[in-house]
């Protein structure tokens, strides 16, 4: 029997165009499966007049024509990232807060000029709402958005688990590690030089 010299039909398959059908394939497999959206959601106290046993207090901010008086106020910092193989000329998705939980102001953060942030329904002090869409245009891959939020609340405290964020595409959501801006940080974009923000007793 004539000897197979391996070696010669491998360099021949790999040579040939079935090794790269069976490469465009695996790649083709991997675009079409469920694209994977990498998430995170980080949420820290500001002011809580429950805290303090000594007197009744609460926290007023102003929007530079109307003062709104709030007993709890919450930080949350969301930031998307596209970890997935497809490119999005729009990307949508909606936040949806704990009952009892109203979205107070919100800042979108994108990369430069050309990433553009759209809301349906943006939060402000003079809106409050429960929930919200955001589009993306574009959501390419590696592209990241972040997102800063003021989150008020009348009786409960709120955790990451409490911010709900849904989507219309086919993609799964995945965990990304939490976000490390700092409270002052964002408290001073929040405020600026149109608002102020004032404890009363």
């Amino acid at each position: 029997m004539e000897k197979i010299n391996w070696i010669q039909l491998g360099l021949g398959f790999l040579s040939g165009g079935a090794f790269g059908a069976l490469i465009k394939q695996f790649f083709d497999n991997r675009r079409n499966r469920l694209q994977p959206i990498a998430k995170s959601v980080e949420i820290k106290p500001f002011y809580d007049s429950s805290n303090n046993e000594i007197f009744n207090s609460s926290i007023v901010l102003s929007d530079g024509s109307d003062d709104y008086k709030f007993e709890r106020i919450f930080i949350c910092s969301i930031k998307i990232i596209n970890s997935g193989l497809h490119d999005f000329e729009k990307f949508s998705f909606g936040i949806t807060g704990a009952k009892d939980a109203k979205f107070i102001s919100i800042k979108g953060n994108s990369k430069d000029r050309h990433h553009q942030i759209n809301f349906s329904n943006k939060p402000s002090l003079n809106n409050q709402i429960e929930n919200f869409d955001v589009s993306l245009l574009p959501f390419n891959r590696k592209d990241y958005y972040s997102f800063d939020l003021l989150v008020t609340t009348s009786e409960i405290d709120i955790n990451p688990k409490n911010i709900k964020i849904s989507c219309p595409h086919a993609i799964k959501w995945v965990d990304i590690s939490s976000l490390g801006k700092s409270l002052l940080e964002i408290t001073g974009e929040f405020i600026g030089s149109s608002a102020s923000i004032t404890f009363r007793i």
